[in-house]
């Protein structure tokens, strides 16, 4: 399916719009709750006594978005190589592979991404990466809409990559591929946002990933906490987490006597 368009068009097109949907939805956003609100904190905030100093607020604010252009420039390039020279494996007819297929290629593809998203992150929270790269995400112990972008360049591009990798190795609708990406990104504003919001279906409550950033080392799971169940990484009760303490996940057990025989807490629920 062949658009007609330059790269310059495509790279305009996701500039503007992205833009606008970025400092547009997310400048309304932390104006509404962050200024207009912000003495009515314990009603809406995850936080409600912890903000972030004003520096850092400018810092997240500008790096999210030059890291939230520079992934445009990236993605619009793609789309440019995938609608006018066919790069991917994405298709446009349903009948092409059936309705069966498109269910499975959905599950597939978001599949695909959360798994890369968990080992992506906790990799990133071993010592070595994480003093070199993931550290700057964690200077915003307390996110906001902005943060979800502010890190380092090259893991911003790491985290884009595999969002985009879906659509040259798996077989899927395109409506499919945009559908599970739009999800990603949405719940990625919703989990960094810092905001009270009701809980989503399967997904949970943002305060599961609002609980990443204050406790560092655990809740790596990015639209659901399935593989911090598989691996034991979810918030345990009873145990202390901070920054310095890499220990997989797992923090360290407080008070020992109060969990009775368990060597462990209960993971919380979210």
């Amino acid at each position: 399916m062949q658009l007609g368009m330059a790269m310059w068009q495509y790279l305009l097109i996701g500039l503007i719009g992205g833009n606008a949907l970025f400092i547009g939805l997310g400048g309304i956003v932390h104006w509404w709750y962050y200024v207009r609100n912000r003495d009515n904190s314990q009603r809406w905030k995850i936080q409600p006594e912890r903000f972030l100093a004003k520096r850092l607020d400018r810092e997240a604010m500008w790096l999210g978005i030059f890291n939230y252009n520079l992934a445009t420039v990236v993605m619009a390039t793609l789309a440019w190589g995938v609608f006018e020279h066919g790069w991917s494996r994405l298709y446009f007819d349903f009948a092409e592979y059936g309705w069966d297929y498109t269910v499975l290629s959905l599950f597939l593809c978001w599949l695909f991404i959360e798994a890369a998203a968990y080992y992506m992150h906790a990799g990133g929270h071993l010592p070595w990466f994480y003093k070199r790269f993931h550290y700057i995400h964690h200077r915003y112990s307390t996110p906001t809409f902005w943060t979800i972008s502010a890190m380092h360049p090259l893991e911003w591009i790491a985290h884009a990559s595999y969002i985009a990798l879906p659509a040259f190795i798996i077989p899927m609708h395109i409506g499919v591929y945009m559908s599970v990406v739009a999800m990603t990104f949405i719940l990625g504003y919703w989990d960094h946002c810092g905001i009270k919001f009701p809980r989503i279906p399967l997904h949970g409550s943002n305060r599961f990933h609002d609980d990443h950033h204050k406790y560092f080392h655990v809740n790596f799971g990015f639209t659901c906490s399935l593989f911090d169940r598989i691996h034991d990484t979810a918030r345990r009760e009873g145990h202390h987490y901070d920054e310095l303490t890499f220990n997989g996940g797992q923090g360290i057990v407080r008070k020992p006597e109060a969990l009775g025989e368990r060597a462990m807490g209960p993971a919380l629920k979210y």
